[in-house]
């Protein structure tokens, strides 16, 4: 598998000669941003940050590489002329390549990524776009897998990234005379989770059967059920427990929030059956006692239910969720389990999609979403129940619409 660092898939591969130049992270935060659509070097700093001076340089060194080039020249602030540039190829680094460069590098490219990653999303959560299709796709999962089941998920997912995702643009493109064309913005990961082994697979497995499945003993999340659980806190209760056990004093340390809202919230969601109490301990005050929570099933909305939704609940529901895979994403960085691997996969892309091509994107995260939980079960029969060898993993999926 390609230690996928790329902005996009395919394109013209960065061998060990200009590794270095390519490694410095407002150089490659440039090609990033560049992949969706015309910038000029003042747009850029506007958009991403940084000295103009200095980027503009950057933008001369990657048109002398070939990697992008000039466009178009015109009037800027003052009397200064302004060039914008475009993207000419996609760049991604060879795996021998990859494995060369220091980890302190790899750790610079993988944050770059993480920040113009989730630029996009932010841009799209703010402009109203990421909620707009009612079958957009977010999602993240933790699973423990052993090598040869790490190696089939990156398989997978090079695949989605390198082959699937570029032939089903070019077909969309191909068939769009008169057809609308969706801006759409795919991001996709696994990565070594900070977790141990034991402790991912104390989570319950979530139940899916049609995105999302199953609530407390398998019941799908009613409307009313999702409306009592708009509060932001509870919602992110129950995703911070999808990753390990807490109790509400963890949690407003680990998260934030006031420590009596919090521990309401965890009562209430333990009153409707969402989580139950694992353990009891000494609190920080004589004689208290610190309950410990986990999630006694997976919480999902599905299909049906989440189209009755309003916008704005629906909004809520993706704040939660995207602030949890951010936290996943920043432990993971912050212990160094993130780039442990070099085979590890973080990538997103920006393509043009059809509407039948859209469907089938979602479908196909879908599927993947739920085989997670038989990739999980395979790598344990492997290794017959040892953790020894597992690789705690998060996954994480989206699929959304861009601002145009």
């Amino acid at each position: 598998m390609l230690p996928t660092i790329r902005v996009q898939s395919m394109g013209l591969p960065i061998g060990p000669r200009i590794a270095g130049a390519l490694t410095d992270p407002w150089r490659l935060r440039i090609l990033m941003e560049l992949s969706g659509g015309p910038l000029s070097p003042s747009e850029f700093v506007d958009r991403a940050g940084g000295n103009l001076d200095h980027i503009s340089r950057c933008f001369r060194q990657l048109a002398e590489l070939g990697y992008i080039e000039e466009i178009e020249q015109r009037l800027g602030r003052g009397a200064s002329i302004e060039h914008v540039y475009r993207l000419l190829t996609r760049a991604y680094f060879d795996t021998k390549t990859w494995e060369g460069i220091p980890r302190f590098q790899r750790d610079m490219v993988s944050q770059s990524i993480h920040d113009s990653f989730f630029t996009r999303v932010a841009e799209a959560v703010n402009t109203g776009t990421f909620d707009l299709e009612l079958d957009r796709h977010l999602s993240w999962d933790g699973v423990v897998l052993d090598r040869t089941g790490w190696q089939e998920l990156g398989a997978e997912l090079d695949n989605i990234l390198e082959v699937w995702l570029p032939s089903l643009e070019e077909a969309s493109r191909a068939g769009a005379v008169n057809a609308e064309l969706i801006p759409t913005t795919i991001g996709l990961a696994a990565f070594r989770s900070p977790q141990s082994p034991d402790v991912v697979c104390s989570a319950p497995r979530p139940r899916y059967g049609g995105r999302p499945a199953a609530g407390p003993n398998g019941d799908v999340v009613t409307v009313e059920m999702a409306s009592a659980m708009r509060n932001r806190w509870r919602a992110r209760i129950v995703m911070e427990l999808s990753a390990r056990p807490l109790s509400p004093s963890q949690f407003v340390r680990e998260v934030g929030g006031s420590p009596s809202h919090i521990s309401r919230c965890f009562r209430q969601l333990a009153e409707w059956g969402y989580i139950g109490v694992v353990a009891e301990r000494k609190g920080g005050r004589p004689g208290a006692v610190e309950r410990v929570y986990r999630n006694l099933e997976r919480a999902y909305l599905d299909g049906e239910t989440w189209k009755k939704l309003p916008y704005t609940l629906r909004a809520e529901f993706t704040n939660a969720i995207l602030n949890s895979y951010l936290a996943r994403i920043n432990d993971a960085m912050q212990s160094g389990t993130f780039d442990a691997d070099a085979d590890r996969h973080f990538s997103w892309i920006p393509v043009f999609l059809s509407r039948s091509a859209w469907h089938e994107v979602s479908a196909r995260l879908d599927q993947l979403l739920e085989a997670l939980p038989d990739l999980q079960e395979a790598s344990l029969d492997r290794q017959r129940g040892s953790m020894s060898d597992l690789i705690p993993t998060t996954v994480g999926l989206c699929s959304f619409r861009s601002p145009s």
